[in-house]
């Protein structure tokens, strides 16, 4: 069984892959250009654009399940040309915002790609994870450089999800049965404040570091209006199970992604 991964550059794409390869799966590991992407050991590079539908059929040639990145942008090329390669299985990659208001601009962009699948004659597993962990890789420059992390609304409480998390959520439903027309919300083990946050991955680097509240008018150059209401909202929004409930392995804990990542905040 060879098995497609999409978006090879991705953080749970990587952790997808280097588990399967862990397993004694073949893997076919698939971006836009290939040839910058570094892979681990043991899987074949391959060119998959969604919007260049000439590049589908070689690298389904032979899949047996894919992996899928929730990019919008052909899917209408894409359910065909699996369909016509014999894909059995296809896992997407999709976003606990579906189960909010179809409003959220999140929320459409993965609904987009959910509901060909759902329409298509593949067999399909939507994993919807909430909050990622890595979200807070925007705060490594001001960390390095300055010892500070600015952010709207510090002590509103958010529940981040490891990556190895999702990927395991993922390689399950690529690797067992029963997974077959799930649609499994992933969130993260337990709710902290967003400066509990900053001050874990200082324990984790051996610094003190600073919290600097920014004016929501400020971070709303970079960040969503959903993400910021939530976050004003001030409680906990609940979405869902852990990595857990599927895997039988308890989730992750921040402090443990943390330490996982301490040399991306050196």
């Amino acid at each position: 069984m060879t098995v497609l991964v999409t978006g090879a550059r991705g953080s749970i794409a990587r952790n997808v892959i280097a588990q399967l390869i862990l397993a004694g799966t073949p893997v076919r590991a698939a971006s836009r250009n290939p040839v910058d992407v570094e892979l681990p050991g043991g899987a074949l590079p391959a060119r998959l654009d969604l919007t260049a539908p000439e590049t589908l059929a070689p690298a389904l040639e032979g899949v047996e399940k894919v992996f899928l990145y929730a990019a919008h942008e052909g899917i209408e090329h894409f359910v065909p040309a699996a369909e016509a390669a014999g894909v059995k299985h296809v896992v997407l990659l999709s976003s606990a915002a579906v189960v909010g208001p179809e409003s959220n601009p999140i929320a459409q962009v993965h609904l987009a790609v959910e509901r060909p699948l759902e329409a298509s004659g593949l067999s399909w597993t939507f994993v919807r994870p909430a909050m990622f962990a890595t979200n807070s890789l925007w705060w490594a420059e001001s960390i390095k450089s300055e010892g500070v992390v600015r952010l709207p609304y510090p002590d509103a409480p958010v529940n981040p999800i490891h990556e190895r998390d999702i990927a395991d959520v993922a390689v399950a439903a690529l690797l067992g049965g029963g997974h077959e027309g799930k649609k499994y919300i992933v969130d993260g083990p337990g709710h902290l404040a967003q400066r509990e946050q900053v001050a874990l991955i200082g324990k984790a680097i051996g610094r003190d570091l600073a919290v600097e509240e920014l004016p929501r008018e400020a971070a709303e150059r970079f960040l969503p209006a959903s993400l910021l209401d939530m976050l004003a909202a001030a409680e906990p929004v609940a979405y869902g199970p852990t990595a857990e409930a599927v895997t039988g392995r308890p989730a992750r804990t921040y402090e443990q992604w943390t330490v996982d990542h301490a040399a991306d905040f050196r």
